[in-house]
This record gives C-alpha cells, structure tokens and sequence, in this order.
C-alpha cells in the first residue's frame, strides 16, 4: 500500500513556488505569508544571505526530485538552508525526498520544522499525514488531514478526502472510509483508487452490483487505467459472468504479459 500512498497523497510535490527567507510559499501557494512580527525576528537572527543563490539551489533540488535523484536533491535543499535558514518550503522539500526515500523519521523532523516556522503550512501538514499513514500512525495521520480539510482553499482536498479514507480502511472502519472515499470521487477530477477502495467496501459487504457500478463509472472517467480492467474482470468472475469478464482480463494478459496482473488474468481464463 505504501506505494499507492506515496503516489497519490504527493501529487504536487513539484510545483514549487519559492519565496527565500522567512516569509515563503508553500505548493500551489498554500502556505500564509510570515507576520511582520515574524520577519523582524528571522531577519535579527539571520546571516547575511545570498537570496538568488539559495533560490538557484532550491530550483535545482526541485530539477533534481523530478529526476528522481532523491539523495543529491537533499544536498541541495540543504544548501539552500545553510544560505537562508528558516525557509519553510525548503524544510518541506527534505521532508518529501526523505518520505520518497522511506525515510520516515527524518521526514516528519523536515515538516516539523516547515510547521515550526509556519504552522498554518497546509501542504507540509499534508505532507507529515502521508508520513505518519506510511508508517502505520493512522490516527496521527487522521488527525492531519482533518485538519487540512479545515482549510478551504487547499488545491489538493479530493487526494486529502482519499488519504482520510485509507486511516479509517486501514482501521476497519469501513462506514467512515466509504464517507471520506465518495468525496475523493466527486467530479470533476475524481481519485481514481477511491473508485477501486469503494468497489472493495461494496464486495465485503455483498453488494456486488454497487461495486460493478463503480467500476464501470471509473472506467469511463479513466480509460486508459489497466487495474481498472483489472478489478472488473475479477469482479464480473466472482459473479459468474465469465463472458463479461474475457475482454476486461484478456486486455490486462495483452498490454501488461509479464504483469503479476496478467498472471492472475490466464489463470482465470485458464490459459496459464
């Protein structure tokens, strides 16, 4: 799971608009400027900085996260640092190579640190939820996305909805999960896991034509998804509807053969 959660939960881990020194934004914009209380103080205890160097170095970090180059984009990040201390995208960038790296203490210490200097940081609250679901705190993690739900003007509150929902999942609580899903499906630009999740509920629960609604639905809103064809075809395999499901399982064996998927698929269809 740790995989779907990295993938989804840090969707705009690179639109980065960097202001250096104590008053910055966070992705998208989402972080509150520094009061002016907040700038006297930073600026009293902080060196003499270069502010177009920090920048080159937090705009190469960012280059270098897109490359996926997680080690080198944290020494640059770091740098950045060293020149304009008290940076609070630059904490939330290290936390997100080290969330990319698995590295899940030094992560929540980076987005501590963003939230120090800014607590009303919405991305980097974000951020320190995904970390604390990776590791399996699902309540410290529920307890984040709640509270960056309670900003209204967060970009990003379809993928936060989706991460609420896998806290309550992971807990079995599947009546809060199926809540926090739905939301995360809303059009436009639903999260398509939320579609597979629901499914999910809806088989335990036995209510199979509810989950091939949501799928089919899921599918027409993303096409181009193999697990889609994936889970229908299982699904419609579990109901007995071994005709309906061929085409679904047969597209999984054609685009993606070496696939565990795939392996699933011709077994299925008793072709391998």
């Amino acid at each position: 799971m740790k995989r779907t959660i990295i993938r989804v939960l840090c969707l705009a881990i690179f639109a980065i608009v960097a202001i250096i020194g104590p008053a910055i934004a966070g992705n998208a914009g989402s972080a509150p400027p520094a009061s002016g209380k907040d700038k006297k103080s930073s600026k009293k205890n902080q060196p003499a900085a270069d502010p177009l160097t920090a920048l080159t170095h937090m705009r190469q970090g960012s280059v270098l996260m897109q490359q996926a180059r997680y080690e080198q984009a944290i020494e640059a990040f770091k740098q950045a640092d060293q020149i304009a201390p008290n940076n609070a995208t630059v904490h939330n960038m290290l936390g997100l190579c080290s969330l990319r790296l698995g590295i899940f203490d030094d992560a929540l210490t980076s987005f501590d640190r963003a939230l120090g200097i800014i607590p009303g940081f919405t991305d980097a609250r974000n951020n320190r939820g995904v970390t604390y679901l990776a590791m399996g705190q699902y309540h410290l993690a529920e307890v984040d996305f709640i509270a960056v739900l309670g900003d209204s003007t967060y970009p990003h509150r379809k993928q936060v909805y989706f991460n609420l929902g896998l806290t309550y999942f992971q807990r079995d609580q599947l009546g809060a999960a199926e809540d926090s899903f739905r939301k995360a499906i809303v059009l436009p630009n639903p999260v398509v896991e939320a579609y597979i999740k629901l499914a999910g509920i809806a088989q335990r629960r036995g209510r199979l034509e509810t989950a091939e609604d949501l799928l089919m639905e899921a599918q027409l809103n993303f096409p181009e998804r193999l697990d889609l064809s994936f889970e229908l075809g299982k699904l419609l395999m579990i109901m007995g509807r071994e005709d309906d499901a061929r085409p679904y399982l047969e597209r999984v064996v054609a685009d993606a053969p070496s696939s565990d998927s795939a392996k699933i698929a011709r077994s299925l269809l008793g072709t391998g």
